[in-house]
């Protein structure tokens, strides 16, 4: 319960600290290219969620099989809750896009960050989804989807691009934080699976 509580100060005293660097000049000069505005914006969404995992005392390992190539990718993982996505936050290579829900849109400090890291709304129709994330990949930004999107988003996006997909399994996260009313963050082994990246082609045959 004490790990929870530090965990608790930890993001709220962070949260508080990043307000300075909300309006930074290289955040938002428009004469920095847009890759280079994710790549900063996101090296301090990075050190936040490293710092979240950090407070659970948890032991990470990342296994990955190849080198990726360069420019944006699809990475594509089974599902998405907070944990799993403060941990791939933290500790993917790429700046990515992702999906939240509106009510976390709803949170003043939050709703800034999301919006400067390019957070796609996921209460929008299937066609409106689509468009945002060929406009993130278009800009030079990687976009992170699950498999409930796989057909729809990822399959349709690496065909129209020539974009390489990159499947993500994580295991550990199950057990990090627990219980219904008393919460209590746990040190466990966390995995990280970042598959070799494969062309539309292959996937469709993988996952066939």
């Amino acid at each position: 319960m004490f790990r929870y509580w530090f965990l608790t100060i930890y993001v709220v005293v962070s949260f508080l600290k990043s307000m300075r660097h909300l309006y930074d000049h290289e955040l938002t000069d428009p004469r920095i290219s847009y890759t280079k505005r994710m790549q900063l914006i996101h090296e301090h969404a990075k050190r936040f969620a490293r710092g979240c995992i950090d407070q659970s005392g948890s032991v990470m390992t990342i296994h990955q099989q190849k080198k990726l190539p360069e420019g944006p990718v699809i990475y594509v993982t089974r599902e998405l809750n907070p944990v799993t996505t403060t941990l791939l936050i933290g500790h993917l290579e790429k700046p990515f896009a992702f999906m939240a829900t509106q009510h976390l849109f709803r949170y003043p400090i939050l709703k800034h960050w999301l919006k400067k890291m390019a957070v796609i709304h996921q209460n929008q129709t299937d066609e409106r989804l689509l468009e945002e994330a060929k406009e993130r990949l278009m800009s030079g930004q990687s976009v992170l989807l699950t498999e409930k999107y796989r057909v729809l988003l990822s399959e349709s996006l690496a065909e129209e691009f020539d974009c390489p997909l990159v499947p993500i399994e994580t295991s550990g996260t199950d057990h990090l934080l627990t219980g219904k009313i008393v919460k209590r963050l746990r040190p466990v082994n966390v995995d990280i699976h970042i598959k070799a990246p494969v062309m539309i082609s292959d996937y469709a045959q993988k996952r066939a």
